[in-house]
């Protein structure tokens, strides 16, 4: 799941492979939208899903196949061949893609172990689950958020249900051409593969070897070799600390990720001890940091940045302390801790310069060899501590910025100006937004905020019918959306005012009279996620419905 979150939330493009012992599936990404998939069932195919699904008539799809094998060097494939034909419409197209998708990531969470690949060079998987070439200019961009959703929702309710088999992921399996024969149809010596049988080598078999036993993973396995001329006895100590750690309760404040950067695999497996569930990740490449901060915000999680500053001998403290400035500028609020040895004063005050909100003792091996297992515990100790008291986030007090946002929409005397007061409300939590109006059964766009520039007041042009099942409907209906952006989102809020960087998004509704009468929408544009404040903004939307009904009554009144 995170995987396939990070590549669509970053906008990677490439093949995703993912391996296991049942074979191999691949996801096929095009700037973070999944196009296309291959299922590690050779046969669940993008003809058959839509044949089973009753999309395509099994005559159909035999045709068109004949006409794909006969093609030669001008062999399309086949869900082209599909569409070109007219023999379905490309929104049926998309269904069996989102079908042969889904049921590719249900198969896969069921897999226990397994690996993962990103191939960045390579976004074509095989013909027959390439859904448009490349030089079609009509491409595909299915909803990742959607897809992975869905698939998670199928594999719930399968499990819940006892029915997660090899038949309700697949369906039907197609018997094999063998099969498909009358019942008295003679089974020659070459379909058993008995033709060579005379020719084959007699040789007494070897004894069978012993199963191996699965080895657990422990702190000692993955470190093993890395403290080499460091006494047993010392290495145990820490290795028994370790495991005291993974044995402890969650810590509170489940909100917050840690995502370390450092090159080294003790600080690595230390740190992720320390940190138990609050650890994100760990990384030696600095440019991976934003992407995953960015990842984490937008999940609503609360990231601390640990850096490491490494062994005094391999390290460049110029370069660690402007990645430091860097990420601050980058991310203003966000909390960053310094690993670094006490005796490295010029580093430590660099630091401070640069906004590190906290400095903790590092262990080094080559300033204090003696005494190196026993720094590392105190270390750990010393994080732990960090973490679990405070670290480093910012006690917020928003009291005073909303009492006068309250005020500022009780002085407004016209519906419009109320509804944009709401909309400066919420873009002093977001970076931009635009007022959205009800006019009969559709949506037209009025004044926005932060589209052209930061804080400036512009207008967009947008008008849309609500689909049925979609965001636009939910906040039709009274319901308060904050959560990733849909396709009907995407289409037409996105093509008005370009995709911000991430993919929250708010859909605030207004009522007047028990009626939805405007919607704000709002998002982070160019910057990262942060804590929407949704009770405070939900308080102002109703306070803002209060005031409409009030100007309107008034009006009314004036006329009798």
């Amino acid at each position: 799941m995170d995987v396939i979150q990070l590549l669509h939330q970053t906008g990677k493009t490439g093949t995703l492979t993912l391996k296991g012992a049942k074979g191999e599936s691949q996801l096929v990404f095009r700037d973070g939208f999944i196009v296309s998939a291959n299922h590690v069932n050779n046969s669940i195919r993008i003809g058959q899903v839509m044949v089973d699904m009753g999309l395509l008539s099994r005559e159909a799809l035999e045709r068109t196949l004949t006409e794909q094998r006969n093609a030669g060097d001008a062999r399309k494939p086949i869900i082209q061949m599909l569409i070109e034909n007219g023999t379905v419409e490309t929104q049926v197209a998309y269904q069996g893609l989102e079908a042969l998708i889904e049921m590719t990531i249900v198969e896969v969470l069921t897999w226990t172990r397994g690996t993962f690949c990103l191939d960045v060079d390579k976004i074509v998987v095989s013909d027959e689950y390439r859904y448009f070439p490349e030089k079609n200019n009509q491409q595909i961009n299915m909803n990742t958020q959607s897809i992975l959703m869905d698939a998670l929702r199928i594999y719930d309710e399968r499990k819940r249900d006892g029915t997660l088999t090899s038949e309700s992921i697949f369906g039907n399996m197609p018997l094999p051409e063998a099969q498909r024969g009358s019942g008295s149809a003679e089974i020659s010596a070459a379909d058993l593969g008995l033709e060579e049988l005379e020719e084959l080598e007699s040789r007494i078999p070897t004894y069978f070897s012993a199963i191996q036993e699965e080895v657990v993973e422990t702190a000692a396995s993955r470190l093993r070799g890395e403290l080499a001329g460091i006494p047993s006895h010392e290495q145990q100590e820490l290795f028994s600390y370790l495991e005291q750690l993974a044995g402890r309760a969650p810590a509170p404040g489940g909100d917050l990720g840690v995502v370390l950067l450092t090159s080294g695999r003790l600080m690595r497996e230390c740190c992720a001890s320390v940190c138990g569930p609050r650890f994100i990740c760990a990384t030696d490449d600095p440019d991976q940091l934003e992407p995953v901060l960015d990842q984490a915000l937008s999940r609503e999680k609360s990231p601390l940045l640990l850096l490491d500053a490494g062994e005094p001998s391999g390290r460049n403290g110029r370069d660690l302390a402007a990645l430091l400035k860097q990420k601050r500028e980058r991310f203003p609020d966000l909390p960053i801790a310094l690993l670094v040895t006490p005796a490295d004063y010029a580093l430590c005050a660099a630091a401070q310069e640069n906004g590190v909100s906290a400095l903790l003792p590092r262990p080094s091996r080559e300033l204090r060899p003696d005494t190196f297992i026993a720094d590392t515990i105190n270390s750990c100790r010393a994080l732990a501590a960090y973490l679990d008291r405070d670290h480093g986030k910012p006690a917020q007090d928003h009291s005073d910025k909303f009492r006068n946002q309250f005020l500022t929409l009780a002085e407004r005397r016209d519906p419009p100006e109320v509804t944009f007061a709401l909309l400066q409300a919420a873009c002093g939590v977001f970076r931009r937004g635009v007022t959205m109006v009800v006019v009969r059964s559709e949506l037209i766009a009025e004044r926005a905020i932060g589209v052209d520039a930061a804080g400036a007041v512009t207008s967009v042009k947008l008008r849309l019918s609500p689909p049925p099942e979609s965001l636009y409907q939910r906040a039709l209906d009274g319901e308060i959306c904050y959560c990733d952006a849909d396709q009907p989102l995407r289409d037409t809020m996105y093509g008005a005012i370009g995709a911000p960087l991430t993919a929250k998004a708010l859909l605030l509704p207004v009522k007047s009279f028990g009626r939805v009468i405007a919607v704000i929408y709002a998002d982070f544009g160019p910057g990262t996620g942060t804590d929407p404040q949704l009770p405070l903004l939900e308080i102002l939307s109703q306070h803002a419905g209060l005031v409409i009904d009030n100007i309107l009554y008034r009006k009314r009144c004036a006329q009798k």
